[in-house]
């Protein structure tokens, strides 16, 4: 068994302060609540406010998962939801698109118009809690639309509401992918971003490095990748945008992967403030001290979940669910036992649920702002970390920042050598895996959990629903507003096409049309998979 972390440094059995040579309290930690933030962003941490406790929804209908989330709050779902797109909205075709009639409200929400997000949001209030819509960046600016367009109809304000819709462009190398090509969703993530920015309205946008560690990649790696990612979107929203970086730095969210390796995780995130917080004041000459404060999600690991013997992952998303909460995040969605399987079932809901409150109200670990501060061992491993993901990051600067280190293949590279060197320590037994290669029981000794299914004729009937809804609707409205978005998008990549995506969005235009006319404008093809033509005159 190896003893070293994720990304190659050897594990000791001791440490002392000779480990954390020239150790400066305040230069390297300092207070919580200042920079550079290493212990957390506030100096009460959870006395002050408790992280959001979430589950993540969507599965079938909008109708269905409209009542996931209320049986959510029923089980004590606090402070947000949390609902991830199906893969139809998240390559923006529509469920009755040939390809599409077998995946709508597979494994996610079918939320391909206004009337899915109406659906969706009955009965739930848009104030007061979070709203966060995930899925892949090609729909973040139709997610956006949909907040502001149900905003009006009930009459709120939409600087009211406050959430995280919009996703970071680069997650299609990551693993999330959908069809769209990466300058669309560069351009869409941009023109959502400006627009809540100049409009005030407090949505969040989406830096992900947790699909970068899902699919294979380090610590040190992920560290990297999510502050290239930042630096390289906030770059372009300061210089091409030309918004303020005080006003920018409060835009994106951090969602990070929290694995088993407990001590390496909190490590991580520790890093993760820092590295940001420096960056804020040394690269953009942040003003603000609330500019140097990155905000962090969490979500357990889903790829530690196993579907040999499930329970065992009630043991893994609280060791995780634990960490979370120590290294101080701000929101916390965990993995469920039957996460290797299937969308939550309602009793794997209410233990991932449940795993947060108690560890929030009988384990004493929501008394203390970063309890593990001073370990010589947590200190130490914050510093490798770091060190570590400062050595790749030069690397992208070096290259010409991230988008250019996608376009050489070097990100991908990254992900391809490690999840190799995963796969070979698990093969030789270097680390061990309860269940997959270590403890392994035989197949008939199993526990069968309860599995959340959902079955052809569920998305078909989706699909079938969508297909006749369309024909009630007020076709010169929507062929009015989808004209306008096809003469707006050829006005180049500075013109934001939000407020038409908007108008669009309120005359019930559908995903695949708002974004087939888009590509459209743009010399592609209507449908990203060249099965079905655009059925509007444009020009």
């Amino acid at each position: 068994m190896v003893r070293a972390t994720d990304y190659g440094y050897e594990i000791k059995a001791v440490y002392s302060p000779e480990d954390i040579p020239g150790f400066d309290y305040q230069k390297d930690l300092g207070d919580p609540g200042s920079f550079p933030y290493t212990r957390g962003n506030h100096n009460q941490g959870y006395r002050s406010r408790m992280w959001t406790q979430r589950m993540t929804a969507g599965l079938g209908s909008s109708s269905d998962a409209n009542k996931v989330l209320k049986k959510y709050r029923e089980m004590g779902q606090t402070g947000g939801m949390c609902v991830i797109s199906d893969r139809v909205f998240s390559d923006c075709i529509d469920p009755d698109h040939p390809l599409g009639r077998r995946e709508a409200g597979v494994l996610g929400w079918p939320g391909c118009s206004l009337l899915e997000f109406e659906e969706l949001m009955e009965g739930i209030p848009l104030t007061g809690q979070s709203i966060t819509l995930l899925g892949s960046s090609a729909p973040s600016s139709l997610r956006l639309a949909y907040v502001v367009a149900l905003a009006e109809k009930r009459g709120i304000n939409p600087q009211e509401i406050h959430g995280g819709v919009m996703e970071s462009p680069f997650e299609n190398y990551f693993g999330q992918t959908d069809v769209q090509p990466f300058d669309i969703n560069l351009k869409l993530f941009l023109d959502a971003s400006e627009y809540v920015l100049r409009n005030k309205i407090r949505m969040r946008a989406c830096i992900i490095s947790q699909h970068f560690q899902e699919s294979g990649g380090n610590n040190a790696q992920a560290l990297a990748i999510e502050l290239s990612m930042l630096k390289e979107l906030c770059g372009l929203l300061v210089n091409e945008r030309g918004l303020d970086f005080d006003t920018v730095s409060q835009l994106p969210y951090e969602l990070v992967s929290i694995g088993t390796r407990f001590f390496e995780e909190i490590a991580k995130v520790r890093a993760l403030r820092r590295m940001w917080a420096k960056m804020a004041k040394e690269h953009f000459n942040a003003k603000k001290d609330k500019s140097c404060q990155l905000l962090i999600a969490v979500h357990t690991s889903g790829r530690t979940m196993t579907y040999q013997q499930p329970l065992n992952n009630i043991v893994r998303c609280a060791v995780q669910t634990l960490a979370g909460a120590i290294v101080g995040c701000t929101a916390l969605d965990n993995a469920t036992m039957d996460n290797a399987i299937a969308e939550p079932s309602p009793l794997a809901a209410r233990m991932s649920l449940n795993t947060q409150h108690i560890i929030a109200a009988e384990t004493g670990a929501a008394d203390v702002v970063d309890p593990l501060a001073g370990s010589y061992f947590v200190e130490c491993l914050t510093n490798k970390v770091e060190e570590e993901g400062y050595k790749i990051l030069r690397t992208i600067d070096e290259m010409g920042g991230m988008i250019a280190a996608i376009k050489k293949g070097y990100i991908q590279q990254l992900l391809r050598e490690e999840a190799a060197i995963k796969f070979r320590a698990l093969d030789k037994k270097e680390r061990l895996v309860v269940g997959v290669n270590h403890l392994v029981i035989p197949e008939e000794e199993e526990f069968a959990i309860p599995i959340q299914e959902l079955h052809a004729g569920d998305s078909e009937a989706i699909a079938k629903r969508m297909a006749e809804w369309k024909k009630t609707r007020d076709m010169p409205a929507v062929t009015k507003t989808l004209r306008q978005l096809h003469a707006d998008a050829g006005k180049g990549d500075r013109f934001n096409l939000m407020p038409s995506i908007i108008e669009a969005v309120k005359a019930y235009a559908t995903v695949g049309e708002i974004m087939g006319v888009i590509r459209k404008a743009r010399g592609l093809s209507y449908d990203p998979f060249n099965v079905i033509d655009c059925p509007y005159e444009l020009q």
